[in-house]
């Protein structure tokens, strides 16, 4: 544990007392070199301190709506190279799938390859199994880091196996692309709008 308690006098997001109580963990070991940390903001009580080493399914805290937070819950962040707001990555190719689940990383860009801020992105499966429809966009600007080697701007995971439609839309137009969800493993797909 490397930070535990209230990020008032700390810097730990884009302003002080942003997460509230937090707790930020550096593991072992390191990816690809670099350090990795994990945050968990918002918390009404920390029960770590700094210093302590901790194991998986060790309680931190409890959840709560401490810091800028709309009601009770528990931010989860991933960084890596920094413990730092700017080193963010996407969670959920960190988290571990359901035995009977994948996830979904992709890349939406346009025709001269610039990347596709916002874009709505859906998912639904199309080979007749019991299937996953679910919806999200591409990241907001540059404030979530794609991962180094996947370059992806948007994820969906939680998707049973199966053959799935991914489909973005630009305006009336939509741009599709097909992709094989295998369990616990990440599935790429990459989708070029205005092609």
């Amino acid at each position: 544990v490397v930070f535990a308690g209230a990020d008032n006098q700390e810097l730990l997001g884009p302003h002080l007392d942003f997460y509230g109580n937090a707790v930020v963990i550096e593991h072992e070991p390191r990816f690809q070199g670099q350090p990795v940390y994990t945050l968990y903001g918002h918390l009404n009580e920390v029960y770590v301190t700094v210093g302590q080493f901790v194991q998986a399914q060790e309680v931190l805290g409890i959840s709560g709506a401490t810091g800028v937070a709309d009601g009770a819950h528990m931010h989860f962040e991933v960084r890596v190279g920094a413990n730092s707001y700017e080193s963010t990555r996407n969670p959920l190719l960190w988290l571990y799938p359901f035995p009977d689940r994948g996830t979904i990383a992709g890349r939406v860009t346009f025709s001269n390859g610039a990347v596709a801020y916002e874009a709505p992105v859906s998912i639904r499966r199309i080979d007749g199994g019991e299937g996953t429809t679910a919806t999200t966009t591409t990241y907001a600007g540059e404030t979530l880091n794609a991962d180094e080697g996947w370059g992806e701007n948007f994820v969906i995971d939680d998707v049973y196996a199966g053959y799935y439609e991914v489909t973005v839309k630009d305006g009336k137009e939509k741009y599709t692309a097909e992709v094989w969800v295998y369990p616990r493993q990440t599935s790429f797909v990459e989708i070029v709008v205005g092609e």
